[in-house]
């Protein structure tokens, strides 16, 4: 389930590095995907608390921080992943859901699985544990919420 909210964050990422609001933001579109109401809800509001209170998503000028830096992989450990999965983490650690200690985790975990590729299903996975691993939002701001809750 956090795979899809991860696909609807990236989209929504996306659209704001073309310098749109979250408010001009076609929706229909995300529903047209198959994407639930729910879904949609807990992707924006989590992307809204990151925008509200996160540094790491945020410029000085109130843009998604650019691509600072990105580690490059030496061949070895290219070959752990595939070719979707490689462009899977290049997309995310371009807007901002996976840093450079995030890829030596992900090379460190593929190694010691012993696994014999991770594809970009496996990287979207991870990102969803990683980012939504601990259900207390750090900025103490609110709970994040799961797919089929309500708020009364």
């Amino acid at each position: 389930m956090y795979e899809r909210i991860i696909e609807i964050i990236v989209f929504v990422m996306s659209e704001l590095r073309h310098n749109k609001e979250i408010n001009d933001i076609d929706m229909t579109e995300l529903k047209s995907r198959g994407y639930t109401s729910s879904e949609i809800s807990a992707a924006i509001s989590w992307l809204v608390d990151q925008l509200e209170f996160s540094d790491q998503f945020l410029s000085s000028e109130g843009m998604i921080n650019p691509l600072t830096s990105f580690r490059v992989m030496h061949e070895a450990e290219r070959e752990l992943f595939t070719p979707e999965a490689l462009g899977e983490i290049i997309q995310f650690n371009s807007l901002g859901l996976l840093n450079n200690e995030h890829i030596e985790m992900l090379i460190e975990k593929a190694t010691m699985l012993g696994l014999p590729e991770v594809d970009a299903t496996q990287i979207r996975s991870y990102i969803a544990n990683n980012v939504f691993n601990v259900q207390y939002n750090n900025t103490g701001s609110r709970f994040l919420l799961q797919g089929n809750d309500t708020i009364n």
